[in-house]
């Protein structure tokens, strides 16, 4: 072959040389950018735990709401709506508790989907959470006709999950098979602690839980519990002289041993019953949000809702 041949033929090999080379890098790149994990912002701690269970590691999970901070309180600022914004899945509480995400979402672009949990869960009245014994306040308070905590009922948490599955694998189908199975698994470990919890206060000595917040209706209602808090569903509300006379009574009369207050908010007025009344208040996880102490010890809503019952069943005598 003539030199000039050669050069030729050498030329059109590293032609093709670059042109596989470059097609190689595209075809690396192309996977890379489509298997970017899409964003699912929430609200609760409980929405945070089921998200994390049913997606594992194929979607990135975000709690919008600061740990430690009263989510009562929160409002989001500039920083976390663009956040939201950019979002594949918005999911909040809903049932009034974030009065703010009413508003939110109807100005958030029509790529982020939203998912209102209050609509797929079990509600209960505002009211049935209150004692005839004590001071009621009936203007339904800021958070609307019903209670917002839903997820302490353990059979509302198995409903949020198994939303949590149907909504993920709406938005990436691709993973629905082991969102399932991730579901499935979380929702055995929650059937049973729901065992637990029957077998723990099947046989107490005293069936009143009362509470400085009216955060526990739900896991008072679903487990035939009377439920008698000081103040209602508003974490910043203040209660009246009569109304805490009522409540020390209330205690005496029923030998109350304990008073719980909800951790993350502030405990005076629980201290103050317990002191007049000469009882012990103690914390119980509402579990809306958690310290980050919680954090760095790993617990979880399952953790934490086992050691509620381990309060509420020395508190309320339980064989």
């Amino acid at each position: 072959m003539c030199e000039k041949c050669q050069k030729i033929v050498l030329f059109f090999v590293s032609i093709i040389a670059i042109i596989a080379v470059l097609t190689w890098l595209t075809a690396e790149k192309e996977p890379a950018a489509s298997s970017a994990k899409l964003t699912v912002v929430v609200s609760t701690f409980s929405q945070y735990e089921a998200a994390c269970a049913v997606a594992g590691d194929t979607l990135h999970i975000r709690s919008i709401i600061p740990l430690g901070s009263d989510a009562h309180m929160f409002s989001p600022n500039p920083t976390q709506v663009a956040d939201i914004s950019k979002a594949a899945l918005f999911v909040y509480n809903g049932a009034g508790f974030e009065t703010w995400a009413d508003d939110l979402k109807n100005t958030l672009p029509k790529t982020v989907q939203v998912l209102d949990m209050s609509q797929y869960v079990t509600l209960i009245k505002s009211e049935e959470n209150h004692s005839d014994e004590h001071e009621k306040n009936h203007d339904v308070y800021e958070h609307g006709a019903f209670d917002p905590h839903y997820w302490l009922d353990i059979d509302n948490m198995i409903k949020m999950t198994e939303t949590l599955d149907a909504q993920f694998s709406k938005i990436l189908p691709v993973n629905a098979k082991k969102f399932h199975e991730n579901a499935t698994a979380y929702i055995d470990k929650l059937k049973i602690l729901k065992s637990h919890y029957v077998k723990g206060l099947a046989e107490c000595k005293n069936r009143t839980l009362i509470t400085n917040h009216d955060a526990f209706g739900y896991l008072a209602h679903a487990n035939k519990l009377e439920d008698i808090s000081v103040i209602g569903l508003s974490s910043d509300e203040q209660p009246s002289a009569k109304t805490i006379a009522n409540i020390i009574e209330i205690v005496k009369e029923h030998k109350i041993k304990t008073i719980f207050f909800e951790e993350l908010i502030s405990d005076n007025v629980a201290q103050t019953i317990a002191r007049e009344a000469g009882v012990k208040a103690q914390p119980l996880q509402p579990l809306e949000n958690i310290s980050e102490d919680e954090l760095k010890l790993h617990q979880t809503y399952l953790t934490i809702m086992e050691d509620n019952l381990k309060k509420m069943r020395e508190s309320m005598e339980c064989r």
